[in-house]
């Protein structure tokens, strides 16, 4: 929404200059006096701009509640059927947990190597995982979405979908993802289910994230290229209920040994 009404309001100066200008051009090859022309072309200039903005403001307001209406749709007809293998089934047949391990924490902190070197351990292991990276479902699942907030909720909701359904199939699912915000977080949970929920913070320094860039996206944030960029343009909350909060910035290897002995416990079958 917000940056729809950047665009509206771009849009609103941009054509209110070009038709104040046509305004005077035209008043004055009609009349000859150019104090006319100013005086007319700058009327328009001062006033029907907030006309304009009105007019888009409205139209947004209304386009964004009819959006939010039709997606809240729920599809009629539909019963959830019951599958003949149970998930407790499954677990006990891979002598695993199905459980998501949700990383979050800034761009560069370190959620994408932690998160490699657990599935790459636990797939050693023989335990039966799924690796859900920002980038990748982005590419694919979620291209028809942007970074504003409506569509970083919309992101992780139907993530959050994708753990819950490898979950109930007693798979370990390890979801890297931003997630900058309490209230989206606690969404993810609340699809997922608490107690299949094991929550991760990278709490990898701005600054040191910042030197690593390894996308060069810090850079162009900062040069105001990329808008909405957490940590830079937009907000991350610090997560208060993370199951373990791990810093990159150390040797990773003892990073990585924080992170297992806090997560494997939780991802085995208590006999």
């Amino acid at each position: 929404m917000k940056s729809k009404l950047n665009y509206a309001l771009l849009k609103t100066i941009s054509y209110r200059i070009f038709a104040s200008t046509l305004t005077f051009i035209l008043v004055y090859l009609n009349t000859g006096h150019l104090e006319i022309g100013l005086t007319l072309s700058l009327l328009e200039l001062l006033f029907k701009p907030f006309l304009y903005f009105f007019h888009e403001l409205v139209w947004l307001n209304i386009e964004n509640g009819i959006k939010q209406k039709s997606t809240k749709r729920l599809p009629q007809n539909l019963t959830a059927e019951l599958f003949p293998v149970s998930k407790e089934e499954k677990e006990l047949a891979y002598k695993q947990k199905g459980m998501s391990i949700w990383f979050t924490g800034l761009s560069g902190s370190g959620k994408s190597t932690l998160a490699k070197l657990l599935e790459k351990k636990l797939f050693e292991m023989g335990h039966q995982t799924v690796l859900l990276d920002g980038d990748n479902t982005r590419l694919h699942l979620n291209q028809d979405l942007g970074f504003s907030l409506e569509d970083r909720f919309e992101n992780i909701r139907r993530i959050s979908e994708v753990n819950k359904l490898m979950n109930d199939a007693g798979i370990i699912t390890i979801s890297c993802f931003i997630s900058p915000m309490d209230e989206i977080r606690e969404k993810a949970k609340s699809i997922i289910g608490h107690e299949n929920f094991l929550l991760v913070y990278t709490n990898s320094s701005l600054e040191a994230c910042i030197s690593r860039d390894p996308k060069g996206l810090y850079k162009k944030a900062i040069e105001n290229k990329i808008p909405d960029f957490t940590g830079i343009s937009s907000p991350f909350e610090v997560p208060k209920d993370a199951m373990v909060s791990i810093s990159t910035e150390t040797n990773i290897e003892d990073s990585f040994l924080v992170l297992w002995e806090a997560i494997y416990p939780e991802l085995t079958l208590k006999k």
